[in-house]
């Protein structure tokens, strides 16, 4: 089913309403929806599921915002990745490093489009491919296969050790699945940044938090005004899951209007 005429006036309302407070506070602003896996991989689903039509709901959103260039798409670009490699595991619903890797590029780009000192995105060549095997993910864990099943994990190692270490919670990965996630360059000046996010930023953090002296990680759908002014950042960036525009929908109330 598609998103009402209404609900797309109000996503699209809430994400302009976001992006024009930012703005008249000198902030950057990004958004994006990751396509999900059924997406970029329909011919893996069964012959009993059938589409209903041609157009998904991330779609709207998207075309109600084509003429602005702070909305990342990052569909095509995994597209095309994906008939070279593949980008999603194959035991769980998120992309894989190589896939979280595509979206990144398109993610950096849009954000030095507005703040040029923010470091060009890493090229390909400075990672390592690699091969992992591992515990079972989300989707062996819904058809209680967890134990029985393992994971080939596709990862990229970074030739050069990363600078961005996680200050909270003290301890945890960067990767790791925490309401609130704080990453810092030491000594870095590089500009500041929030991100409000789910699952599918958890591959991103590693990439992300290499082009900021320091990224605060939120786990929540919602713009959080309160949060921004707290971290003072240069950059925002907001990402949900196209599967999220089934169960979530976004208050535009929540952004003041100054």
């Amino acid at each position: 089913r598609l998103l009402p005429e209404s609900e797309v006036d109000n996503w699209h309302t809430s994400i302009l309403r976001a992006h024009d407070w930012l703005r008249s506070r000198g902030i950057a602003y990004v958004f994006t929806i990751p396509p999900d896996k059924h997406v970029i991989y329909p011919e893996q689903l069964p012959s009993t599921v059938r589409r209903a039509g041609t157009m998904l709901r991330a779609d709207q959103v998207f075309a109600s915002l084509k003429d602005e260039d702070f909305v990342v798409n990052p569909r095509p670009a995994l597209e095309a990745a994906a008939r070279r490699e593949r980008i999603f595991d194959v035991t769980d619903s998120h992309w894989n490093e190589r896939g979280a890797f595509v979206a990144y590029h398109a993610i950096i780009e849009a954000v030095r489009r507005q703040v040029p000192a923010v470091p060009p995105a890493h090229a390909r060549s400075e990672f390592k491919e690699t091969v992992e095997i591992a515990d079972a993910g989300d989707l062996a864990g819904m058809i209680g296969l967890k134990r029985s099943l393992r994971e080939e994990r596709l990862l990229l190692e970074p030739l050069v050790p990363r600078q961005a270490r996680v200050i909270e919670p003290s301890g945890s990965e960067s990767g790791a699945d925490v309401g609130r996630l704080v990453t810092e360059i030491p000594g870095s000046t590089l500009p500041r940044a929030v991100v409000f996010r789910d699952s599918f930023t958890s591959a991103l953090v590693p990439f992300l938090s290499e082009h900021f002296s320091r990224v605060v990680y939120l786990w929540q759908d919602d713009f959080d005004a309160n949060e921004v002014l707290a971290e003072h950042p240069d950059v925002v960036i907001q990402e949900i899951v196209g599967r999220h525009l089934y169960t979530f929908i976004p208050s535009p109330e929540l952004v003041p209007e100054r």
